[in-house]
């Protein structure tokens, strides 16, 4: 079941990308903080986030109903 909508599944892209680029830029063990690009170009690219399932959130546009 998705439940990443189209603005959060950009924001977490740019987001991701901007902290895997972190690895170049910080030295030593400070390096380890650019992983945390991964779980958000993860959700972004499937569309799908563990802890919006938890709690119930849902950012995904629900089709417009025609009448």
């Amino acid at each position: 079941m998705k439940n990443v909508g189209r603005f959060d599944q950009m924001f977490r892209i740019v987001t991701g990308l901007a902290f895997l680029s972190l690895f170049f830029f910080l030295e030593g063990g400070y390096q380890f903080l650019s992983l945390m690009g991964i779980p958000l170009l993860y959700t972004a690219l499937t569309k799908q986030c563990f802890f919006y399932r938890i709690f119930g959130i849902n950012s995904c546009q629900l089709p417009s109903q025609k009448s």
